[in-house]
């Protein structure tokens, strides 16, 4: 009983890896010549939750920018903070938040650039 304690306390206590964020189906951390990103948030339709949509200049159709796991599978965040915690724990810091007209809405873009 107690081996079995110390052996879960371990694996509980080791430093496990940040979870991979993935747009287009790619790994972005593996992306080549990408140091600035764009990433705007959005609710769901009738949720709580919100949805990213992350641009490295890959292209403008939601579809090519939302943040997904290795999946393929869509990834919600409790709020924009989560996000911003994801992207500080894969290596990202926020530099600069600016706002966006497109069809009659205006959304917030927050501008990261990768750590040094």
């Amino acid at each position: 009983m107690k081996k079995g304690l110390i052996v879960l306390l371990l694996v509980l206590s080791y430093p496990s890896k940040a979870q991979q964020i993935f747009v287009n189906g790619q790994n972005l951390t593996t992306i080549k010549n990408v140091n600035y990103i764009t990433v705007k948030a959005q609710k769901t339709w009738m949720a709580t939750r919100l949805s990213a949509f992350l641009d490295y200049g890959q292209g403008t159709s939601e579809r090519e920018q939302e943040i997904t796991d290795a999946n393929k599978k869509s990834m919600f965040f409790k709020s924009k903070v989560d996000i911003f915690n994801l992207l500080d724990r894969n290596g990202w810091e926020l530099v600069d938040t600016y706002e966006e007209s497109k069809d009659g809405k205006v959304y917030t873009l927050h501008v990261f650039r990768r750590k040094k």
